[in-house]
């Protein structure tokens, strides 16, 4: 039994995780009231939980002394590449060190801030080996920023943010095209993951001809 406890999110979002891996039924409840008690004293104000491999064996209702309540998914979509010209004309740009780094993580992480189990990123977040992280201009105007993670045979669409201020203006379809458009035919296909209660988000990939082809994790608030 593996027991994963995250505390990054708590100073940023008061939220905690837990992860339980090859976790027996019977010891549910003690991993959940080690990762619970860790948590709790860091200050946690809410704490999510999934165990994995996908499916086993967490569910909603009584675990222990504790109680699940479903929290949402996280579903895997793919679509194949390449895509189709955005409507809206954007450059794409990657920020340059120091303050073009910052816009960046300030436009992403304030895009994120209610999104389900969204990383707050931070400076060494934009370091990773093989990631591309970019700026989307519409002139002069930053509109938003996305990350992608071309490690693997398909590229993954890691992040994609629009300003707060944008949204519902079309502004999210032309940078997801934008992104995709950049990537040419190169990798046969491109990835993501979401939340199944993004359904902004959803919606967008659906209608861009991602489809979902799996669940990651379920997750699980627990009181």
């Amino acid at each position: 039994m593996v027991i994963e406890i995250i505390q990054r999110e708590i100073p940023t979002r008061g939220v905690g995780y837990i992860i339980l891996r090859d976790c027996p039924e019977e010891r549910l409840g003690e991993a959940l009231g080690k990762g619970m008690e860790k948590l709790k004293r860091a200050g946690a104000q809410t704490v999510l939980a999934t165990s994995l491999p996908e499916g086993e064996p967490l569910h909603a209702g009584p675990v222990g002394v504790w109680r699940l309540t479903h929290a949402h998914d996280i579903v895997a979509m793919e679509r194949t590449l390449p895509a189709e010209k955005p409507g809206i004309k954007l450059n794409l740009r990657s920020p340059r060190r120091g303050q073009e780094e910052t816009l960046y993580l300030t436009l992403t992480n304030k895009a994120f801030a209610q999104v389900p189990n969204a990383a707050t990123q931070r400076p060494t977040d934009l370091r990773r080996q093989n990631h591309r992280y970019g700026l989307a201009y519409q002139g002069d105007t930053l509109v938003g920023t996305y990350e992608l993670d071309l490690s693997e045979k398909n590229a993954e669409l890691c992040s994609l943010a629009i300003d707060p201020a944008l949204w519902r203006k079309g502004y999210g379809r032309a940078l997801l095209r934008a992104v995709l458009e950049s990537l040419g035919s190169k990798p046969p296909a491109c990835t993501l993951t979401v939340a199944s209660t993004n359904l902004p988000a959803l919606a967008l990939y659906q209608a861009e001809g991602f489809a979902q082809t799996g669940k990651v994790s379920d997750w699980y608030e627990v009181v």
